[in-house]
Parts: structure tokens; sequence; C-alpha cells
């Protein structure tokens, strides 16, 4: 017989780790590994599950159903309040109603890890361009394998769904390993569950199992080590971590469950139980609060305690233990389609502004406003000497404006802030009849050219499959430059494992070196170039490492690629600084796409280009 006795160490584990991801979450430089407390909640979710569908009998489908009914009242109503409130709430603050409403059908239909892995390029991106439900990727691996894994273990005995189990990790790590899609692959992180699910299961057929407080003891600082120090865009996360991890909470688990007086008196105190008993609640309330209504971390999480306790009382308890939903799976189901139906027109309705549209925004707004006066433009960068072991100018800097043919070819180089501007910059290229390229990805700057890509990383991705900026070939008569983020982020040199910033004597001369060569390329080919200065980060938070010295460093080498002949430079930073209304910037970084963009073009580079014969 399994004992199922309450065991207060394991509320008490649950308090600590929905403690140290609301404060990852809140204060995310106090804990930079704060997001292992996830971890530890799959372990301890898969003891959990495992335990009950062994539970003293041979599972039937009788209990099945019962089961998927428990898992049902428990999770469905929280978070469908949650997730309906959350939405709600952004439509009236007026916030990113599109994404906020793709988002919540993701997690109703508890897909939001699979959407969120398409969607960006790791988790760490909540801190950059926060979401209100980002943190619902989680309870979408949960939901999932509360839906499979009963079926392995009603369609084969104990021992062999644990070795089905370990296939499926297997498979996942065979096909993710090292990508920062890792983070959310459910057979990925199914093996933290599956360390829960093997203890649950020896247990059960050692009842005499008994875990060495050392072990344990090793185990808990190996926990706290990598909470108080791994930040979750490391790269050995997806290598390998995520499975000591697995292993090290499953310990603690076993420890807590065979030993039970010492954890018990460690992890059993009142507040920290009641911490893991409202942990679902804290969980779901405290990331939104955050977002949404951007309130101070302290007012948000005091909020969340609160909301947990009063969800307790009006929704969870009365729900999990009265009469009041006699077909759960039916009531509740039905609620979530409902949901799901509801949010799926919204996301029609709040599809946002496509590309195109704001490309003929962008077209009729250069139609109406009338063009700058050219003395409201920045004049081209004073002469600078140039850095030592670079070719001198050419000749002197060219004069305003920059005339290309009409029908010219125009490419848009950069980083995530040039690609946002992606519609307004087709807008301003086609309207004056020419035809517009992009090669324009997040974190990717012309530093990662042909010469240089294979030998970086950045916090944003591991590797790259091949250069960000591709040769600037020969039917290109004007490339515009929008390099607003990836400059000023540190960089991992992969030869040494050293990170650089390009104000030291490694990655500067890198990133002169880059410049210097797409200004060659185009050189060549007699293309002009046209680099639009980057703004200041309003929070620089989203920049991790960002620092004014590394500005002014990008600005020497901008300014030192401006003497070439057909090179210009166009101070559009204080311009965007000086009028934050008309150059909104939503996440502090990148102009608003349907907005600031738009009136970037509009107002400033459509005075500094003439296209040959205007059309029309």
């Amino acid at each position: 017989m399994t004992d199922h006795r309450h065991i207060p160490a394991l509320d008490g584990l649950r308090g600590l780790a929905v403690l140290v991801v609301v404060i990852y979450h809140a204060w995310p430089e106090l804990l930079p590994g704060g997001w292992v407390g996830v971890s530890v909640f799959f372990t301890l979710s898969g003891f959990l599950i495992t335990r009950i569908l062994l539970d003293d009998h041979v599972l039937a489908r009788a209990s099945l159903a019962s089961f998927w009914s428990r898992r049902a009242r428990r999770l469905l109503p929280v978070a469908l309040t949650t997730v309906a409130a959350t939405v709600l709430a952004v439509v009236m603050i007026d916030g990113e109603v599109a994404e906020t409403v793709n988002g919540a059908l993701a997690a109703t239909l508890y897909v939001h890890n699979w959407w969120a892995a398409a969607s960006g390029d790791g988790y760490w991106e909540i801190f950059e361009s926060p979401s209100p439900l980002a943190h619902m990727w989680s309870l979408a691996i949960e939901e999932q394998v509360y839906v499979v894994w009963p079926l392995f273990v009603l369609g084969l005995d104990s021992r062999r769904a644990l070795i089905a189990g370990a296939a499926v990790v297997v498979a996942g790590y065979a096909v993710w390993w090292g990508t920062a899609e890792a983070y959310y692959a459910t057979p990925v992180r199914f093996a933290e569950v599956l360390a829960g699910a093997v203890v649950a299961v020896a247990v059960l057929h050692r009842p005499g199992l008994r875990v060495p407080t050392p072990a344990a003891a090793v185990a808990f600082g190996g926990i706290a080590f990598l909470i108080a120090t791994l930040p979750e865009d490391d790269p050995s996360v997806a290598r390998g971590v995520l499975l000591g991890l697995a292993v090290a909470a499953a310990v603690l688990v076993a420890w807590a469950v065979t030993d039970r007086r010492l954890p018990d008196v460690l992890f059993g105190g009142a507040v920290i139980g009641w911490l893991g008993r409202r942990s679902y609640a804290i969980y779901l309330f405290h990331w939104p609060l955050l977002v949404v209504f951007d309130a101070p971390p302290a007012v948000a999480v005091s909020a969340a305690l609160g909301l947990a306790e009063a969800s307790h009382r009006v929704i969870e308890r009365p729900v999990r233990s009265g009469n009041r939903l006699r077909r759960p799976l039916f009531a509740l189901g039905g609620a979530t389609a409902v949901l799901a139906l509801t949010l799926a027109v919204a996301a029609v309705g709040f599809d946002g502004t496509s590309e195109d549209e704001i490309a003929a925004a962008t077209a009729a707004a250069l139609v109406t406003t009338p063009t700058a006066p050219m003395s409201t433009l920045a004049p081209p960068p004073p002469t600078t000497e140039a850095t030592p072991g670079t070719a001198p100018p050419t000749s002197a800097p060219p004069t305003w404006p920059i005339e290309v043919p009409a029908g010219a070819s125009v490419l848009l180089v950069g980083d995530s802030a040039a690609f946002e501007a992606r519609g307004a910059f087709t807008g301003w290229v086609e309207a004056n009849g020419g035809s517009a390229t992009i090669r324009a990805w997040g974190a990717c700057s012309p530093a990662f050219g042909e010469h240089s890509w294979a030998d970086w990383v950045t916090p944003f991705f591991d590797s790259l499959e091949e250069a960000c900026r591709t040769r600037i070939t020969d039917n290109t008569d004007l490339v515009v430059v929008m390099d607003h983020g990836a400059a000023f982020i540190d960089h991992r040199l992969i030869e040494t494992g050293e990170w650089h910033d390009i104000t030291d004597d490694v990655l500067g001369p890198v990133m002169r070196f880059a410049y210097d060569s797409m200004v060659a390329e185009a050189g060549e080919v007699g293309a002009l170039v046209l680099i639009l200065t980057p703004p200041v980060p309003i929070k620089t938070e989203l920049l991790p490492g960002y620092h004014p010295e590394r500005m002014e460093a990008y600005d020497q080498i901008v300014a030192a690629v401006g003497e070439e002949s057909h090179v210009y430079v166009l101070d559009v930073g204080p311009t965007v600084d000086a009028d934050p209304q008309r150059y909104p910037r939503t996440d502090g970084l990148h102009l608003d796409a349907e907005t600031g963009a738009v009136n970037l073009f509009v107002d400033l580079v459509a005075s500094a280009v003439i296209f040959g014969d205007q059309p029309g």
C-alpha cells in the first residue's frame, strides 16, 4: 500500500520553488537563476501525479477519467480566470492587444510553450518585450503531461512506462540539443517530470528506500548554487543542465518522502507551507500584475499573494470540494472551448497592422507630409582620425541630399530595430518607385558578416547557422543601416569562451572591420550607404550590458567609416530621443512599427534621399 499521508516538506519545497521564481521575475538581478524553480515544480508534479496514478489499485479507465476530472477541477478555473482577466485588462489599458490575445489563445489551448518557441529566441525574451501571459508556457507543458503520461501508465506497467518516458526524453534532446527552443520543448522538459515519476515508482516498489541526508544536502546546495548564479540564456541550460537539475530535484523529493521527520522540520514551516499550497495561484497572478499594470515589484508581489488567498477561498476550494460541477470535465471543457472560441474571434479583430498596411500608411503619409527642409538634417559627422590599422578615408564626406536613380534598389540591414521598421522602410522605398530588400534579424549586426559570424555568439543565441548580413550584390543602389541594439550587447568569442564588448580591444576592431567591409562591398558595386544613428535605449535592462561608453565607441566607428565618399550618416538618434510622442518605443528600444518607424522614414529619411525622377 502506498503511504498517502500529507507531506508538509513537499509543500515547503513547492513554496521555495515559487518564491525563487517570483523573485526572479520581480527582481531578476537578485536571483539570475530563479527560473530553476520551475524545474523543481516539474519534478514535484511528476512525483505527485504518478503517485496518484499508482494509488493502491490497477489503473482502470474509470479511474483515468477520475484523474482527469480532478486535474480539471484543480487547474482550469484559476487558469481560465487569469487568462480572461489579463486580456480584459490589456484591452482596457490599450497595450499590445494582438500579441496578448494570440498568447491567451495558446495558453487556453495549453500549447503556449510551442507558440512561444515559434515566436521568439528563448525564455529570456520575457524581459525584453514582456508579454503578460509569457509564464503560461510551463503550465502548458504540465497539462500536456497530464494528458499523455496517464496513457503511458494505463497501456504499460509502471517500469515500462518509465522506459518509454526515457525514450521520449532522449528523442527530445536529440532534436533540440543546444537550441533556444529546448527550454520550451515538452520532450526535453519531460525529463524533469520523469525524474519525479521515477521517485514515485521507486517508493512504491521499495518501501524501505531511504535517501541519506548528506546526499539531499548536496542536491539542495547544487540547486541553490544554480539559482544564485546561472542565467537562463546560458548555453549549458540546453546542454545537460536541465538533466542535472532533474536528478537533484528527484533526490530532494525522495528524501522528503522517505525520511519525513527532518524534511518536515526544515521545510514544513507555516509560512513556506502556505506559499506551497497557494503556489499555483501565486504563479499565475504575479507575472500579469508585473507586466500589465507595470506596478512596483513589491506592490505586484503583495497583490499576487492576496489574490492567491482570495482565489483559494472563492474559486479553488469551492470547485474542488463542492458539488457545483457534477460533470467537471464537460463543464470546464465547455468553458475552455468558449474562451478559446472568443479569443480566436478576438485574434482576428485584433490582428494588428500588417507589414503591407504599414507600408501603405507610410506611402500615404509621404504624400500628405511636406518634405522637411534640409537644414533640419544632421550634417555628416566631423572628420576624425582613422582607427589605427585601418585604411585612411578616400575622400571628403559627401553632401546632402543623397541622390539615387529612379527605381533604385534599396537594401535594409541591421538588427531587430531594422526588422521592426521593415514596413515603414518598404513603404518609403516603394512610394518613390524603388524596390526594397530586407536583410535584418534580431540580435544581428553587420558585424556578423561572412568574415566573422561563425566566431561569435550573443546572449540571444548560441550560434548562427549563417552570416546575418549577406554580401552586397551589384544590383544594389543604396544600403540603409539600422544597427541600434546588437552593437551594444556583449558577444562571446567561441574560441576562448570570453565575453567582449565594443569598447575593448577585441570586439572593437572586429566591429570596425565589419563596417569597413560592408562599406567596401558597397563601394565595389557603386552603392551608397546611409547609416541611421541609434537613439539611447529608454529601458537599459532591455539591452543586457548596455553602457553609454558603448554608444560612444559605436559613434566613433560610424564617424570613421562616414569619411568615405559614398557613406552618409544621418543623426536621427537625438531627434528620436527628443520627441518620444512622435517616435514612440513601446519596449524602450524598438520604434513602434505603426507610428515611430513610420514617422522616422517620413520625417527624416525621406528628406535625406532623392530618387531621381519622382513617380507621378
